[in-house]
């Protein structure tokens, strides 16, 4: 049935699909003027849901700050026009996700996989490489009612044709699509809301060390123009509010992360998301933020790429992630990308008293998150030494999380499987395979290492 269709059925259909998207092209232009408050509230959602956006045209100026907005929500509203126009050809949602984490290399991941002919992200706007990676959905980017609509949600992705253009036309083996917005690891209600739409959807988490991710964010929102009301370039002080967890927003983020998939989000959620010190530092406690996860998805259809591995070995990370996913890794076309963000700290430095009392907040769920994958990744405790020496007892004298997990992992050191070792680890019993490092695939079959989006 599947060859009928592709070779018989939609040659057949091909004119009056491709009239069809035409003519949703042409309206879509329309629409903008058309219907104004249509394009008011559609880019308010996507404000609210991203709420540096007018940072970025505020900081170039009254005049071309303007021109920047015009241009940017005309395009924003005719291409989501477009999709809904032609949304009976979309009938998808991802086979994979790269869930998180922030500042850790997720845009160069998802441009790297987007170089397989076979993987695509959003049909967004294609001179926006942000818009065609991150859809925002389940964080209100339609409405912050509108996180559960499993049609909306089609809207973002690649129509039938795109499908049968990669398989039957091209032939490069299934069509994946991905998701790749870094912030849905970051919000546990999320997770629910990824189940619902595809609950054998493969999941890519990306890990770096929180206190660089940390800082890394804040010179990222800083560069794009916003005026955050802490930093981390500033001396540490005794009960220093950036570091205090205070009740009212332990509180807060509970009931956020209660979240049904129904409820609709907070007013001040994404505000209180980006611009504050408290949801920066918990989004870097990657063990807790896991965890809704592991809850909702198969342990096997988990993969987790550290930072400094990717950035050491790109291409080999793509590969392995692309077997994860079902794509075959010979038919990548690796070119080395433009580092992304990197080298736009202009200079600027994390004080190392904050440095300090960062590396000590983020030590015990590095810990336990090294606990959990069977391995540590080297990231430093409070004197520098590194945190292995608590994993395995060596030297230092520090205290090994009580209690491995009851995972089993296992970790492949080379896509092709020639000449490697394969290592079956559970708990704190992890160690590399075929000497190398390595990324860490939760389950039964296979992955390893990594590139650079952060700064």
């Amino acid at each position: 049935m599947g060859r009928l269709f592709d070779y018989v059925v939609m040659p057949l259909l091909l004119p009056f699909l491709l009239l069809w998207l035409l003519a949703a092209r042409l309206l879509s232009l329309l629409a903008p003027i058309l219907l104004f408050p249509l394009s008011i509230t559609l880019n308010r959602r996507l404000v609210w849901a991203c709420p540096f956006i007018p940072s970025i045209w505020a900081e170039k100026g009254w005049f071309q700050g303007s021109l920047m907005r015009l241009g940017f929500e005309y395009s924003y509203t005719a291409n989501v026009v477009r999709r809904f126009l032609t949304l009976p050809l979309r009938r998808r949602v991802p086979d994979f996700y790269i869930v998180g984490f922030p500042k850790c290399g997720t845009t160069s991941m998802a441009a790297y996989l987007k170089l397989h002919p076979a993987v695509d992200g959003l049909d967004g706007l294609h001179w926006h490489e942000t818009l065609t990676k991150e859809s925002h959905f389940f964080s209100g980017a339609l409405g912050r009612g509108s996180t559960s609509s499993r049609a909306a949600y089609r809207s973002y992705f690649p129509t039938v044709l795109r499908r049968w253009w990669v398989e039957a036309v091209k032939r490069c083996g299934k069509h994946l699509i991905m998701d790749a917005t870094p912030t849905v690891a970051c919000l546990d209600f999320c997770a629910e809301r990824v189940a619902r739409m595809n609950p054998d959807a493969k999941l890519v988490f990306m890990l770096r060390d929180p206190v660089s991710a940390a800082f890394s964010a804040e010179i990222m929102l800083r560069n794009l123009g916003v005026d955050l009301p802490f930093s981390f370039m500033s001396d540490a002080k005794p009960a220093d509010p950036r570091f205090v967890e205070t009740a009212e927003e332990v509180a807060y983020w509970e009931q956020v992360s209660a979240l049904k998939p129904g409820d609709e989000l907070p007013e001040d959620l994404m505000r209180r998301f980006y611009f504050t010190p408290y949801a920066l530092l918990r989004c870097g406690r990657y063990v807790d933020r896991i965890q809704p996860f592991l809850k909702h998805f198969k342990p096997e259809n988990i993969m987790f790429v550290e930072f400094r591995e990717f950035c050491t070995h790109p291409e080999r990370a793509t590969k392995q992630v692309l077997e994860f996913v079902g794509a075959d890794p010979q038919l990548l076309n690796f070119r080395t990308l433009p580092p992304g963000m990197a080298g736009e700290r202009k200079g600027r430095r994390m004080h190392p008293s904050v440095h300090r009392k960062l590396v000590r907040y983020f030590q015990e769920p590095n810990l336990r998150l090294y606990s959990l994958l069977g391995r540590s990744f080297g990231w430093e405790d409070t004197e520098g030494q590194r945190v292995s020496s608590y994993i395995t007892g060596g030297e230092g004298g520090g205290a090994v999380p009580a209690k491995p997990a009851p995972i089993q992992l296992v970790a492949l050191g080379d896509v092709s499987g020639k000449g490697a070792e394969t290592t079956v680890v559970s708990g704190s019993k992890a160690r590399k395979a075929d000497g190398r490092d390595v990324v860490i695939h939760m389950g039964a079959s296979a992955v390893a290492p990594p590139l650079v989006d952060a700064v």
